[in-house]
């Protein structure tokens, strides 16, 4: 599939956001894949005609750079590794334009040899606020190389994956508060077009991770919620079980996914041991604002021209989502 970039309805991306910049925001969260223009567009397909493509700036300054300008300007941002930036895709450029660290050795992605450092990171905090104020923080988790399937507990990744989260959790824990931002959504579903009814669960592999850390809860009682891509829609999942609200924002720019099975079908969970006691998606181009009222989040889901959509409200671990009134 090669990304319509020349046709602004099917890649809405600079449009959104320039509507995210003109919502003035004090905080940009990108939850991963930014790199598209990977292969040559066919020839005769006019919806790519003269892009660039390949791993190099050109294409960089295409796919994100360029679009983003008035959304970079507006303010900074806290930056996720998807799959599309691993060591075998776009992992070079992510070493060099997006990873906030200092480039360490071996994790440059260069050589094929030296993957096994370059395709893990290590998971950091970015705190909010000072002081008195200072009870929140975003824990960011690089799931960029997982898979699907479980994994086995003695597997390389399983066991790397393991040490990560037991660090992510001790970051955590230091405030009462954290939201936990990775690529992958842990208790999110995606469409499954063979099978419209039974949408693919949660990430198996993750899960499979996280159970022998939190069995069955899956995140420590101070992580609220999970913020998250890979699938190409807006989808908030509530729990009347103790996890946290699954919150997914990948409608930014790409092509879209088919929409959820929404009511779903009895018995049709993202993980096991989980009741929803709420779930809503839509698979319109746009993006999620985040605002804190005291104890409370609320987050809205925009159109591609800033039109709201859909309002959430968070405490504690529990989301609530309605229709925004027109």
């Amino acid at each position: 599939m090669f990304q319509a970039c020349n046709d602004s309805n099917e890649w809405p991306f600079p449009t959104v956001a320039r509507a995210a910049a003109a919502a003035t925001p004090d905080l940009v969260i990108h939850v991963g894949d930014w790199h598209y223009r990977e292969n040559a567009c066919p020839a005769g397909n006019a919806q790519c005609a003269g892009s660039p493509c390949g791993y190099g700036w050109d294409a960089w300054e295409a796919d994100v750079f360029a679009p983003a300008e008035p959304l970079l300007r507006a303010a900074p941002w806290i930056v996720v590794r998807g799959n599309h930036e691993s060591c075998n895709r776009a992992g070079q450029g992510w070493w060099r334009f997006l990873d906030p660290r200092p480039l360490a050795p071996r994790q440059d992605c260069n050589a094929a040899a030296d993957d096994i450092v370059g395709d893990y990171s290590e998971p950091y905090a970015v705190p909010l606020g000072t002081g008195r104020d200072a009870d929140t923080q975003f824990i960011v988790f690089d799931s960029s190389l997982v898979g699907v399937l479980p994994l086995p507990s003695d597997d390389a990744m399983h066991v790397r994956y393991r040490r990560q989260y037991e660090k992510a959790f001790a970051l955590a824990g230091r405030w009462p508060n954290a939201f936990f931002m990775n690529h992958h959504p842990v208790l999110a579903f995606a469409p499954n077009p063979a099978k419209p009814d039974a949408p693919y669960p949660g990430n198996g592999a993750l899960q499979s991770v996280l159970n022998g850390l939190q069995p069955t809860v899956l995140f420590p009682p101070n992580v609220k919620a999970l913020l998250s891509g890979h699938i190409h829609l807006f989808e908030v999942v509530s729990f009347s079980t103790p996890q946290p609200a699954q919150f997914v924002s990948g409608n930014g720019g790409d092509w879209i996914d088919t929409p959820l099975p929404i009511p779903l079908a009895p018995g049709v969970v993202p993980a096991p041991g989980t009741v929803i006691s709420g779930i809503v998606a839509t698979n319109r181009f746009g993006f999620m604002t985040m605002e804190r009222d005291g104890a409370r989040w609320r987050m809205i889901a925009h159109d591609r021209d800033g039109t709201p959509q859909i309002s959430c409200t968070l405490q504690e671990r529990q989301a609530s989502c309605v229709p925004e009134p027109r």
